[in-house]
């Protein structure tokens, strides 16, 4: 059997007659079981990978529920947590303000007293000074009403000095409370913002977030404050808070109890006061009842007086007519002659009654003349007594009226 040239050819032969490159069976048998294996290992790998795949799925779906429930419940527990601080501050706070609503009264009722006291108790008094100033003559005295007065002007002039010591001590509290009201509302604003934060984070899902978000990497800070920090911040605010509160309620009794003393003070003085003005009063009233009653007493004298002037004028006429009966009886018998000039018993009796006529009107003149002087110093005497009545008028008038009318401008219970 011969053998084709054709048949006998090589690949390679082959290859050159045509052009082609070819590969040997066995590369190809080579190639083909390469192939395989490299698939079935592929294969082999696409399964595990899905099996893994399951694994890592239900374990990850396991971990985002696990930690889904725990966030949960921890946001609910802080949500919670948040909520009682909340209303812990709150009430601090409403009894903060309530206490600097009261520092606010006591503030207004010692503006009030001052205002009492320097603007009208001491301008009443200093009027009263110088009404009383206005009294006259003897009546200027400096008595038990001037000394009262004055003593109520130091009495106040004191107080006003405490008031004005109670006042900073009140705008004092009110600065401490103030502070801690501003320290609380800060937290308590904080802690609502922080609640409101967490309260949309608990409405959240992963179906309403962008997950465009995840793409910014600077998304937020890690927070540096511990949570024993910030459990321990709202306590201290609220214990300092309360401790000042605390503190300060004895300010109020101690305010209390200064103004309860000084209005007690002030009362007791002004009745002092009172009381020395009502007594002075009734010494004037004493004084001009005494004054009318005695000017009465003097006039009802000057018109006796005046009767006896009047009878002595009469009487003295009728002893000197007497006097010139006896005086002419004396003269004619001069006229006697010879022996019938002599001096006889009637001569002598005619002497005698002479000069008992001329003693007798001479101790009448005499006694003219006294009560001619006697009436005009009863007169004076009414005259002083009516001068002493227009003074005592006058100051009865100062303390009983006009001192009497600036003293209901003072109202000490008004505070």
């Amino acid at each position: 059997m011969f053998d084709h040239p054709l048949i006998n050819m090589n690949c390679n032969n082959y290859c050159n007659v045509y052009g082609y490159d070819y590969h040997t069976t066995t590369e190809w048998r080579y190639n083909s079981e390469q192939e395989i294996t490299a698939a079935e290992e592929q294969r082999e790998l696409a399964q595990r990978l899905t099996l893994e795949a399951d694994r890592l799925f239900g374990q990850t779906k396991d971990s985002v529920l696990k930690n889904k429930l725990d966030v949960d419940h921890r946001s609910k527990v802080k949500v919670k947590d948040i909520e009682y601080k909340c209303r812990e501050i709150e009430k601090q706070k409403y009894d903060l303000d309530e206490e600097i609503h009261l520092l606010l009264g006591y503030q207004v009722r010692i503006e009030n007293a001052n205002k009492l006291l320097v603007g009208d108790a001491l301008d009443v008094i200093a009027e009263c000074l110088r009404l009383r100033n206005c009294r006259q003559s003897i009546d200027l005295v400096f008595d038990d009403v001037e000394k009262e007065l004055l003593r109520e002007r130091e009495l106040i002039l004191g107080i006003n000095d405490q008031l004005e010591d109670l006042q900073d001590k009140v705008v004092l509290q009110i600065r401490k409370l103030r502070a801690f009201v501003y320290n609380l509302a800060v937290d308590l604003r904080c802690k609502k913002n922080a609640l409101q934060i967490e309260e949309h984070n608990e409405n959240l899902n992963e179906n309403t977030v962008e997950l465009s978000i995840l793409n910014n990497k600077n998304i937020f800070k890690p927070a540096t404050i511990s949570t024993t920090e910030w459990d321990r911040f709202t306590l201290d605010v609220i214990s300092a808070a309360n401790k000042v509160l605390v503190d300060g309620r004895p300010i109020r009794a101690f305010f209390d109890k200064c103004l309860n003393k000084m209005f007690n003070d002030l009362v007791g003085q002004s009745e002092v006061v009172y009381l020395a003005f009502r007594l002075r009063v009734e010494e004037y009233l004493e004084v001009i009842e005494k004054l009318n009653k005695q000017r009465d007493e003097i006039v009802k004298n000057v018109e006796e007086v005046e009767e006896t002037i009047e009878k002595l004028k009469n009487t003295i006429s009728d002893r000197e007519a007497y006097l010139a009966l006896a005086h002419t009886r004396l003269s004619n018998r001069t006229r006697r002659e010879g022996v019938e000039l002599c001096r006889d018993e009637l001569e002598l009796r005619l002497y005698e009654e002479v000069v008992q006529l001329e003693h007798d009107v001479q101790s009448l003149q005499n006694m003219m003349a006294e009560s001619v002087v006697c009436r005009r110093r009863l007169k004076q005497s009414i005259a002083r007594i009516d001068v002493q009545l227009q003074v005592k008028q006058n100051s009865l008038h100062i303390d009983n009226e006009l001192c009497a009318k600036q003293r209901k401008r003072i109202n000490y219970r008004a505070f």
